[in-house]
């Protein structure tokens, strides 16, 4: 017969709670008593209930994972980066998305799943997350990664890429390159971090190179393909000789109006993109981009959670995590061979 916890309590002579006080280490017990229960764990061979563990500790062995979409190529390869680290810990990860529409409905959700206890931390992707939020989040003292958002004021961890080199990366090409002094920047969403980060970029490339920056050049999007085809019309219009869209579903779109129109992408315009999606070396002609390390993003996140975990340390030392981009040159913006700076 397999031995139990029950057994273990009456040769000791002490309750079940007490002999699960000295195998998880948790709450006071005499020396000689936690001595002779793992002596008696020790000779009967006695294998404790990883259940009744986890429980004993108050852990879930779950994490939760807030993100804008499970769409698109850039979430998924977060997901899997996540999924690579938590399910090797054999913990779970419950999958979180916004509603466009509510901004303050999605926190409301999310920091219930915390109140509730039924995650041992969060990842969480809010492109819109303010100080009052992360105060309210911090109360639960569980381990918290914000992806994306530079909020690392606010005493909590955050992983996020080099938007800025990365686009100031490509703008210097197109410059140094190809020498074009017209180029058109279609952003993202106004409250995208990351989308402010690289126009910054391209500003300060032109500057750095002694061109104007010329407003009308700036045309805005939302990260969709239909977006940088909606946005082609005012780019040509004011005399664009390259586009450089903030990511690499909008240069889709652009090559495709652009195609409709009959003008050559990388002969008669230069289109550059920013994130070096699966799919960006495959199109014709194969987008030039910057590379971001999406599932590098997602297993830095998991293991930083977990590393918190294992350290007690949920809210001290709060740290900021930024993971380089690389230039990926191909076709679109008129090389004739491709490389990786």
């Amino acid at each position: 017969m397999k031995t139990t916890i029950d057994d273990i309590a009456k040769m000791a002579g002490v309750s079940k709670s007490t002999v699960s006080r000295a195998l998880n280490g948790t709450g006071y017990i005499s020396k000689e008593k936690k001595v002779k229960i793992l002596e008696l764990v020790k000779i009967h061979n006695y294998v404790p209930d990883s259940k009744a563990i986890n429980l004993s500790k108050k852990k879930t062995m779950t994490i939760g994972l807030v993100l804008p979409s499970v769409a698109g190529p850039f979430y998924s390869e977060v997901i899997q980066g996540v999924e690579e680290i938590l399910s090797a810990n054999r913990y779970f990860t419950i999958f979180m998305t916004f509603d466009e529409n509510s901004s303050e409905k999605n926190r409301e959700r999310y920091i219930s799943l915390m109140s509730s206890g039924r995650v041992d931390g969060m990842i969480i992707f809010d492109p819109e997350v303010n100080e009052s939020t992360v105060d309210k989040v911090m109360k639960f003292e569980i381990p918290i990664v914000y992806l994306g958002e530079d909020i690392h004021g606010m005493n909590v961890d955050t992983i996020l890429v080099d938007n800025f080199n990365g686009a100031y990366s490509m703008t210097e090409h197109l410059i140094k390159i190809h020498k074009h002094e017209r180029i058109a920047f279609i952003t993202g969403p106004a409250q995208s971090f990351d989308s402010v980060e690289r126009l910054r970029g391209y500003k300060y490339a032109l500057e750095n190179h002694d061109i104007k920056f010329d407003p009308n050049l700036v045309c805005r999007g939302d990260f969709t393909k239909e977006s940088g085809k909606n946005a082609v019309e005012n780019c040509l219009k004011n005399g664009a000789t390259a586009i450089f869209a903030a990511n690499d579903e909008m240069a889709l779109g652009v090559i495709e109006e652009l195609e409709r129109k009959k003008i050559k992408v990388g002969k008669e315009i230069a289109v550059v993109g920013f994130d070096d999606t699966f799919w960006s070396r495959y199109i014709q002609p194969p987008l030039t981009t910057v590379h971001q390390p999406m599932h590098s993003i997602g297993k830095m996140a998991a293991k930083t959670i977990l590393d918190r975990m294992n350290s007690n340390d949920v809210v001290k030392s709060p740290m900021r995590i930024v993971l380089s981009t690389r230039l990926i040159v191909r076709n679109s913006c008129g090389c004739e061979i491709s490389f990786t700076n």
